[in-house]
């Protein structure tokens, strides 16, 4: 699971800044950089804020960080393409 790309893509669909999205979810800038490099391992509540700070539900951000294998019942394909219809429906927001 690769919850700081999920964060990153998240935080570029909405074209927000890491300044915006940290002071939003009350975090500094490096520690919100080090999360979408996948430098540091958030807890629950911490994806929690994040996600609210991207006003992204914590279960899309979740199912965008899962790898397709951990997708039970989902073939590759299905999961791509149900990712990038979430992804195109969070930059119309």
């Amino acid at each position: 699971m690769k919850i700081g790309k999920a964060l990153k893509l998240c935080r570029t669909a909405k074209a927000l800044s890491l300044e915006t999205v940290a002071e939003r979810a009350g975090i500094s800038v490096s520690y919100l950089s080090r999360l979408e490099n996948d430098k540091r391992e958030p807890t629950l509540a911490l994806i929690g804020k994040v996600a609210e700070a991207l006003d992204v539900p914590v279960p899309i951000v979740i199912f965008l960080a899962s790898d397709s294998s951990e997708l039970e019942g989902l073939d590759k394909e299905t999961a791509q393409r149900f990712s990038k219809l979430a992804l195109d429906l969070l930059r119309q927001e």
